[in-house]
C-alpha cells in the first residue's frame, strides 16, 4: 500500500494496482478540476479497470461521462491503454492530448505490430543478444498490446502549452528522457508538478533507447542526455507535490533528483569498468553491471547500459572500434 495522497480541492488521485508489474507499485490516474473536467493518463487496458476508474470517481463526486479532455504524459501503454475505452464510456468524442513525439507509440500502425519493429531486431542484435533473448523479448512486447487500443489522430501539444479550467491552470513542460515526446504537467494554483513518470519516488526512470531516432526533431538525441535537462528545467517551478505517474507522491523533489545524479554516476562508473575489464558486446556486460535481471527485462538492462555508454562516450572516456554487429566498444583512459 502506498500512502493517502494529500487531499486537495481540485485534484483526486486514482492509484491502481498492477498485477505482474510491482516494481511499479501503482499506475496513477488524476482527476483535475471542473470546466473542463480532466485526466491526467489512463492506465493501462486491464479487465476490470474501467469499472474501478468509475467507482473512484464516483466516490470524488463524478462520473465518467463527465470527462471532458484527456492529457497523456508519454506514449506506454500504462499510461494511454484504456484511453479508448473511457472514450467509448463516455460515449462522445472526447479530445485526448500527447506530444508530437510519442504521437507514433499510440497509433494502431505501433500497436498492431506489437509494439515492436525491425529496429528493435537491430538494436538488439547490435547488443550480441542471442536469438532466443530477441525472441523472448518480441514475445513480451507483443503481449503488451492486448493492454491497450490505439489512438489514432490524436490533439497535440507542445513545450508552453496551457490548459484552463475551473479552479486550475495546467502548464506543459516538456520533459523528455524517458520517451522523446514525455511531458509534466504544472498546476501552479496547488504547485503540483504531474511528472508522469519523468520523477517517480521509488525507482529511478528508465531513459530508454529511442528506436525511431531518425523519425525525431533531433536526429542526435540522447535519453540519458535528455533525462539530465529535463531534470534541470523543474528548478524554475514553485513545486509543494509531485504526483507521478507510479507510486507515492513526493514533497522533496531536490532530494529525489540527488538520488537520480548519485544513481547515474555510479552505473556510469559500473559500465566504464565492465568495458575496461574486457571488450564484449553489450549484452555480455549485463553480469558486470546488475545484481539481477527478471526474466523478460534483458532489454531494459541492455538499454540502461546503452545510454550510460553514450554519456561515457560524451564524455572521451569510450568509444566504438567496432561497428559490428555486434557493436564492440572500449573504455579510455
Amino acid at each position: 500500500m502506498i500512502r493517502p495522497f494529500p487531499e486537495l480541492e481540485n485534484i483526486h488521485a486514482i492509484p491502481i494496482e498492477l498485477p505482474g508489474f510491482e516494481d511499479l507499485k501503482t499506475a496513477n490516474i488524476y482527476a483535475v478540476g471542473r470546466g473542463p473536467f480532466t485526466l491526467i493518463d489512463t492506465g493501462p487496458k486491464y479487465p476490470g479497470l474501467l469499472e474501478q476508474l468509475n467507482y473512484e470517481l464516483r466516490q470524488a463526486g463524478y462520473r465518467l461521462e463527465d470527462i471532458e479532455r484527456i492529457i497523456l504524459t508519454h506514449g506506454h501503454i500504462d499510461h494511454f491503454g484504456m484511453t479508448h475505452s473511457i472514450r467509448e464510456a463516455v460515449g462522445r468524442d472526447v479530445a485526448c492530448y500527447i506530444h508530437p513525439e510519442d504521437e507514433w507509440k499510440i497509433s494502431s500502425a505501433n500497436t498492431s505490430q506489437g509494439l515492436w519493429d525491425h529496429e528493435a531486431y537491430e538494436i538488439m542484435a547490435l547488443a550480441g543478444m542471442p536469438l532466443v533473448e530477441i525472441e523472448g523479448i518480441r514475445e513480451r512486447f507483443s503481449f503488451f498490446k492486448n493492454l491497450c487500443d490505439p489512438i489514432n489522430n490524436p490533439c497535440l501539444m507542445e513545450d508552453g502549452d496551457e490548459f484552463f479550467g475551473d479552479t486550475y491552470h495546467l502548464s506543459v513542460i516538456h520533459t523528455p528522457g524517458h520517451t522523446p515526446g514525455s511531458v509534466s504537467l504544472y498546476e501552479s494554483h496547488s504547485r503540483v508538478l504531474f511528472s508522469g513518470d519523468h520523477v517517480i519516488k521509488h525507482i529511478t526512470p528508465n531513459p530508454l533507447i529511442e528506436m525511431r531516432r531518425t523519425d525525431l526533431r533531433d536526429p542526435d538525441y540522447q535519453s540519458l542526455r535528455a533525462f539530465k535537462k529535463s531534470l534541470d528545467k523543474l528548478h524554475s517551478f514553485d513545486i509543494q507535490y509531485v504526483f507521478p505517474g507510479h507510486g507515492e507522491y513526493i514533497d522533496d523533489v531536490a532530494g529525489v533528483i540527488r538520488t537520480y545524479s548519485a544513481h547515474h554516476r555510479q552505473r556510469m562508473e559500473l559500465v566504464w569498468q565492465a568495458l575496461n575489464k574486457k571488450v564484449r558486446p553489450l549484452f555480455h556486460l549485463i553480469d558486470d553491471i546488475f545484481e539481477n535481471v527478471p526474466e523478460g527485462d534483458a532489454f531494459l538492462a541492455v538499454s540502461e547500459i546503452y545510454v550510460h555508454l553514450e554519456m561515457l562516450v560524451n564524455e572521451g572516456r569510450a568509444e566504438l572500434f567496432d561497428p559490428g554487429p555486434p557493436a564492440l566498444y572500449r573504455a579510455l583512459l
